[in-house]
């Protein structure tokens, strides 16, 4: 019987641990990377997710009827990345990193991309670098014609990634197809608590920088419940900042999109351009509305004189 307010509702459905056994969650979202109302698959075959307008709009889960083409990919994981195996779906995805590839459903889904059809009209294939925290960076692509996910080359990468173990922030500026983006510095960084206080980071954490086209920021949090059912404790927060690289900008979800189901359960995603605008979801949310004004706003004055 819980309830929240936004500008819309979601309602998705995925499978759980038991086999056959499905898991339903509603909660509201605000600016999601959803370009078109009502239900389509999210990513994979089993998963469903809808997003509407309206007062309890998110009663059940009603698929949408649209017919999409579909297309053969590469199907292998990060074990065997070199295998023959394919699949059958409406775009294809590969991890340049470590060569696990296969079928996406619904709409094109790539991290801080709007998820819409849209995204292929200029080109087939869209990839972005992704640094976040202490990890190493990672290529991911997605592409909308038959095999296209094949470009993977098990020594090459291997080679890439020794480079990247040494030059990781350089490695990743390195990266870069799109040349007209300016590249800014951001924070990067990881923490995972079951404390509030991972809101603000350690000083050895914010030390750390990349360098990319943008500066990226997510989080999730999670509350716990008293005895009388209401939230009342943050018991597990996590962040991560980082940098991307792009090889289409056309697309991308400036500023920052939430996700959460009443007070239990809050997760965020940010993608801003300013160096050091991803300290927190506040600041790369401010930061995309100066850009917003900076250019729209000398461009209005010019319009009337």
């Amino acid at each position: 019987m819980g309830s929240c307010e936004s500008s819309q509702c979601f309602i998705e459905k995925k499978p759980t641990e038991i086999p056959g056994s499905m898991k339903i969650t509603k909660g509201c979202l605000r600016r999601t990377s959803r370009r078109f109302m009502g239900c389509e698959y999210d990513h994979f075959s089993d998963h469903i997710l809808c997003v509407c307008d309206g007062d309890y709009c998110n009663d059940k889960v009603v698929m949408n009827t649209t017919r999409q083409k579909y297309v053969t990919c590469r199907e292998c994981s990060e074990k065997q990345p070199d295998c023959d195996s394919t699949c059958e779906g409406h775009w294809c995805h590969e991890d340049m990193s470590t060569g696990a590839s296969g079928c996406g459903y619904g709409p094109p889904a790539l991290p801080f991309y709007y998820r819409t059809p849209e995204i292929f009209y200029y080109r087939n294939k869209v990839c972005i670098t992704l640094s976040r925290g202490a990890g190493k960076p990672r290529r991911h692509c997605i592409c909308s014609t038959n095999m296209c996910n094949t470009v993977y080359n098990f020594q090459y990468n291997m080679r890439d990634r020794e480079k990247e173990s040494s030059l990781r922030s350089r490695s990743l500026t390195m990266s870069a197809t799109d040349y007209s983006i300016p590249l800014q510095t951001c924070y990067n960084c990881e923490t995972n608590t079951q404390d509030a206080t991972a809101m603000s980071h350690t000083t050895n954490c914010r030390s750390n920088r990349c360098v990319g086209h943008y500066c990226t920021y997510a989080a999730q949090r999670h509350t716990s419940k008293n005895s009388m059912g209401r939230s009342n404790m943050v018991h597990a927060v996590s962040e991560l900042q980082g940098c991307m690289n792009v090889s289409d900008k056309t697309h991308i979800q400036m500023g920052c999109s939430k996700k959460w189901i009443s007070d239990e359960y809050e997760e965020i995603h940010c993608a801003c351009h300013g160096n050091l605008c991803n300290s927190d979801s506040l600041t790369a949310a401010s930061a995309t509305w100066l850009r917003v004004i900076h250019v729209v706003i000398p461009f209005l004055i010019s319009f009337l004189f």
